[in-house]
């Protein structure tokens, strides 16, 4: 029997060691639960702050750049002022000089009308003047007449 008592002895060593290895181990799970694990967070502390004060230098460009295209978009027309400006003097000027040109035009055709009467009326005049002073020319002249009528 002696095997059997170190055999058994052998078991509640073993299950001592155990017992006492549990022991240890819900200790040690009790010890941990309670702990509580802090972690260094000033290297990343000062990456977060990196990062918000890029994306506010970010938000402000942002915002200054919409605003400069917003105040171009209000003021942008077109044509330029002056080209404006330029057109419409040249179109007004042109409607004067139009206007000019028919009234000058127009009055020349009357003087041109008036000037062609007064002339044939001045060349009748000149001529009965001229064959009132030279008969025999009236003479030959219908002779010449019936000449060129008969041809």
């Amino acid at each position: 029997m002696n095997k059997l008592e170190t055999i058994t002895q052998l078991l509640v060593n073993e299950l001592a060691d155990f017992d006492k290895n549990v022991q240890q181990l819900s200790d040690q799970m009790e010890r941990a639960e309670s702990l509580k694990v802090k972690f260094d967070v000033a290297p990343i502390k000062g990456f977060i702050s990196q990062l918000e004060e890029f994306g506010r230098r970010e938000s402000e460009r942002r915002e200054h750049y919409l605003d400069s295209l917003e105040r171009n978009l209000q003021q942008a027309k077109i044509y330029p002022k002056w080209a404006v400006v330029t057109f419409m003097v040249f179109f007004g000027f042109s409607l004067c000089m139009g206007f000019y040109a028919y009234t000058l035009k127009s009055g020349l055709e009357e003087e041109k009308n008036e000037a062609f009467v007064k002339g044939r009326m001045n060349a009748e005049t000149h001529y009965e003047q001229f064959i009132k002073e030279t008969p025999n020319l009236l003479r030959l002249y219908e002779e010449w007449n019936k000449q060129d009528s008969k041809n």
